[in-house]
């Protein structure tokens, strides 16, 4: 069984179809939601889903953490970090899935650059930089170190005794995986990237948070 862990602040304009897109998915799945202290009405209507285990922060308290409210809960023999927008797809599952099960690697990570043709940004330029500074840091190379899409058995992702509360995560997750040595397979996947205008939550301190994460959990954690 998949469990996935979905962090949800204030999305009430698509965290509900978030979940059905991830209740489509042809795989045994269990879905833990996190409303971390939603003001905008997705608390209301993720109280009235059903086939969800809903935890509930009673003020915001960041991605990680919400993250780390669910881990208690999970049930699956493998985990995925969802995003309650619609940014990431989630019929790339089972593609991120397939090497855990052949055994061909103990980590995926999800990477939404790898193999595509890419507008220069300042999203896309941000998040090279970040993958740069982490490579260095972790003498390892990857192609996209703050995608979301981080697939692992349940037992490595318990491991790994998450303490960031906000979007120093994937940092976190990126420096503890090859701390420890685990085998990394990353793989393209889709990604529809929305604007600030549609709920863009990443600004430019969030990169600066991303990169302290990357030195204290490489070196000093």
């Amino acid at each position: 069984m998949l469990s996935v862990i979905i962090s949800i602040y204030n999305e009430r304009f698509t965290c509900e179809e978030i979940i059905q897109k991830v209740k489509s998915v042809q795989i045994e799945t269990q879905i833990i939601i996190v409303d971390d202290g939603s003001t905008d009405g997705s608390k209301e209507i993720l109280e009235i889903v059903t086939g969800i285990d809903l935890i509930q922060h009673k003020q915001n308290l960041g991605k990680g953490a919400a993250v780390q409210s669910a881990i208690p809960f999970i049930k699956g023999d493998y985990v995925i970090l969802q995003d309650g927008d619609l940014e990431y797809d989630p019929d790339d599952y089972k593609k991120l899935l397939e090497p855990l099960i052949k055994g061909k690697a103990e980590v995926v990570f999800g990477s939404r650059w790898l193999g595509k043709r890419n507008q220069w940004t300042f999203h896309y330029f941000g998040n090279r930089l970040i993958t740069l500074f982490s490579n260095i840091i972790n003498q390892r190379w990857i192609n996209d170190m703050a995608s979301c899409y981080k697939a692992s058995p349940a037992d490595i992702f318990k491991s790994l005794k998450l303490k960031s509360n906000g979007f120093g995560l994937e940092a976190e997750i990126t420096a503890k995986v090859f701390r420890h040595g685990y085998q990394v397979l990353e793989i393209p996947i889709n990604y529809k990237r929305r604007t600030v205008s549609e709920g863009k939550k990443i600004r430019f301190k969030d990169g600066l948070v991303a990169m302290w994460s990357c030195l204290r959990y490489r070196f000093f954690d």
